[in-house]
C-alpha cells in the first residue's frame, strides 16, 4: 500500500467561545497534538478518518452523514467491519512503528559496535607499544648483563694469568736459587 500524506484540511470546524475542551477529531484537525503514545493514537485515528472520508469522495471540510446504503458515518456497513478497518490499521502502524523502532536500534547497535571497535583498537595499539617498550628493556637488560658477565670473565683470566705469571716465576727462581 503505497503511504500517502493527508490532504491539508482548509476549513476549521466553528468554535464557541463558551464550548468546552476539543475533542480529539478537533484536536487533530486544529494541529493541537497531545505528545506521546496517546497523541500518536490521536494522530493515526485523524488520519484513519480522513484517508477513509477521501477514499469515499467526501470532502473533509464536511461531517460525514448517513447514507441509506451506508450503515455508519465512516462508510462500513457494520461495527465488525468497522473494528476489522482498525485493527488493521493499528497493526499498520504498529508494524511501521516496530521496523522503525528495529532500525534505530540496529543503528544504534552498529554505532556502539563501531565504538567498541575504535577502543578495542586503540586498546590493541596501546598493548602492541608497550610489548614494544618490553622487548627493548628486555634487550637492554641482557645486553647490560652480558657485559657484566664478560668484564667478570675478564677479571677472571687476568688473575688467572697473574697466577700463572707467578707461579713460573717462582718455579724460576726456585730453581736458579737452589741450584
Amino acid at each position: 500500500m503505497p503511504q500517502t500524506d493527508p490532504p491539508q484540511l482548509t476549513t476549521l470546524p466553528p468554535t464557541r467561545p463558551d464550548s468546552g475542551p476539543p475533542d480529539a477529531a478537533t484536536k487533530a484537525k486544529t494541529g493541537k497534538r497531545r505528545g506521546g503514545v496517546f497523541g500518536l493514537f490521536e494522530q493515526i485515528k485523524a488520519a484513519g478518518r480522513e484517508v477513509a472520508a477521501v477514499a469515499r469522495g467526501k470532502s473533509l471540510d464536511q461531517p460525514a452523514a448517513l447514507d441509506e446504503t451506508e450503515g455508519t458515518p465512516d462508510g462500513f456497513g457494520d461495527t465488525s467491519e468497522k473494528n476489522d478497518w482498525k485493527v488493521k490499521m493499528m497493526h499498520a502502524a504498529a508494524e511501521r512503528l516496530r521496523g522503525a523502532a528495529d532500525s534505530y536500534i540496529a543503528a544504534k547497535l552498529d554505532e556502539i559496535e563501531a565504538r567498541v571497535d575504535a577502543k578495542l583498537d586503540h586498546v590493541e595499539t596501546r598493548i602492541d607499544a608497550k610489548i614494544v617498550e618490553l622487548h627493548r628493556q628486555l634487550r637492554r637488560m641482557r645486553d647490560r648483563e652480558l657485559r657484566h658477565r664478560l668484564r667478570l670473565l675478564k677479571i677472571t683470566l687476568i688473575f688467572t694469568v697473574v697466577v700463572a705469571v707467578l707461579s713460573l716465576v717462582y718455579k724460576w727462581l726456585s730453581n736458579y736459587l737452589l741450584a
